[in-house]
């Protein structure tokens, strides 16, 4: 979460643990020079798909997208640097140490005024917004890989196997290896984030809202329920969709799209490239609301989507029993 009304900027992330967590098989995909790199994952993946459409569209859109986007400036208003960059120099001083960085080959070679030109652009970028473009640049980076999985490259893989196909080593060892054992070893651990599965209902409800994917979500239940938490997570609860959601809070929908005033509790523009796809809408007071009809579907996912991840998150907490008792 980054807060830009503020005279000074301020910032709140996750603990770095959950990053380092997150960096580790990032940059297996995002580095050249591996072997399961996306970029050469890729061609592989369109040129031999048995769904040449899904693989053309794909291709057109957003793949076409999420490129540009690699090699524009992560945020026009604050940082020169694409997000490339901005993912590389953070990758290479603080997840590598390597102080090395890839040549247009994909080959490692060594850069000794990478240090240099992460600490030039710390205070030139200023700290707080320079780490947060790299979590955001890191984020939509990766909703990328996953999209790519899940549309194209595990239906493929799949299909593969279901036609006999036997996976490599390193395939198979990612597929069945996990760091939790199973519960019949009776082995515990020492879990520093175990307050995670001890939050009430309203402390997942707003963890989940601070998450850069569910901002709409955070604008449109403030604006409706005019920042009534309890209000808004009793309608969360009941409502399965963002279509019941209108319906049972008496929602007034608005054909044409206001002018700016004094009732305007929220707007959401087109311009952030997220995992889901751009939304528009304006939040009234009143409870009327604007959205943008070529958005709708993309809203009623990202509604849906939250509502399965605040069940799963709810479902996942257990009072915490400690292994001296």
């Amino acid at each position: 979460m980054f807060d830009k009304s503020l005279e000074r900027p301020f910032a709140q992330f996750c603990h770095p643990a959950f990053l380092k967590s997150a960096i580790l098989p990032f940059r297996r995909l995002w580095l050249k020079s591996e072997r399961c790199a996306f970029e050469k994952v890729l061609p592989l993946v369109l040129d031999n798909h048995f769904d040449q459409s899904a693989a053309s569209t794909y291709q057109r859109f957003p793949l076409d997208l999420y490129f540009r986007r690699l090699d524009q400036p992560a945020d026009k208003d604050w940082a020169e640097e694409s997000t490339r960059q901005i993912l590389d120099i953070w990758i290479y001083t603080q997840a590598i140490h390597a102080g090395q960085r890839e040549n247009k080959e994909g080959k490692l070679v060594k850069s000794d005024s990478t240090l240099k030109e992460f600490d030039e652009w710390s205070i030139r970028i200023g700290r707080e917004k320079f780490e947060y473009l790299f979590r955001v640049s890191l984020r939509i980076v990766g909703s990328e890989y996953v999209h790519f999985l899940t549309t194209l490259a595990e239906p493929l893989f799949q299909k593969l196997q279901r036609d006999g196909m036997k996976p490599g080593f390193e395939a198979q060892a990612a597929l069945e290896f996990s760091p939790y054992p199973h519960p019949m070893y009776r082995i515990s651990f020492d879990d520093v984030f175990w307050h995670l599965d001890k939050e009430t209902m309203e402390e997942t409800f707003d963890r989940l809202l601070a998450r850069n994917c569910y901002s709409v979500m955070r604008g449109l239940l403030r604006g409706l329920f005019e920042q009534d938490r309890a209000a808004a997570l009793a309608a969360l609860c009941q409502c399965n969709s963002l279509t019941d959601l209108v319906e049972r809070n008496q929602v007034t929908f608005l054909e044409q799209r206001p002018e700016w005033s004094g009732d305007f509790l929220c707007r959401q523009d087109v311009g952030v490239l997220s995992e889901f796809g751009p939304i528009q809408f304006d939040v009234l007071k009143g409870r009327k609301v604007w959205i943008d009809q070529r958005t709708r579907g993309i809203f009623e996912d990202v509604y849906r989507d939250f509502r399965q991840c605040f069940f799963h998150e709810r479902n996942r907490q257990r009072p915490y029993r400690s292994p001296l008792w």
